[in-house]
């Protein structure tokens, strides 16, 4: 297993792996084509993305999607996506993400991982197992148009 960072050279690969993950349980996500390939680039085609990944025998079978953010109170990653292929969860493939992530990360000067995640979701408790905290103080707040 190696951890890897992304580019859009896999921006075809990171979008299967990325369906495979979120269109089933528990998410269930119904991805068009066009849609999909415009969240991609936005998360994964700017200045300050970062975004990196798990391989076995060079198949990407676990993603992390990012930035980069300059914050007023260091600067930090906000993770918009990650997932591990439902064939290698279980396995410890999260795990080692984290870990490669927070290796690189500290070296470009990061001081915190941000992310959002539904409280029902087994991710949350992955999560909370690995060190994330809840921010109380905050609010995530919707409204449709």
């Amino acid at each position: 297993m190696q951890f890897i960072e992304l580019s859009l050279r896999r921006l075809e690969e990171t979008e299967r792996v990325f369906l495979e993950i979120f269109s089933r349980e528990p998410w269930n996500d119904a991805w068009s084509g066009e849609q999909l390939r415009r969240y991609m680039l936005e998360i994964m085609g700017n200045d300050n993305s970062l975004s990196f990944g798990m391989e076995e025998n060079g198949a990407l079978v676990a993603i992390a999607l990012g930035r980069v953010k300059h914050w007023y109170a260091g600067t930090e990653y906000l993770v918009e996506e990650l997932g591990v292929l439902p064939a290698w969860q279980g396995r410890g493939v999260g795990s080692a993400l984290l870990a490669g992530m927070r290796r690189v990360l500290k070296t470009k000067g990061v001081g915190t991982v941000v992310l959002l995640t539904d409280r029902t979701l087994p991710a949350y408790k992955f999560y909370i197992g690995k060190g994330f905290s809840e921010q109380k103080e905050q609010a995530f707040l919707v409204k449709a148009l």
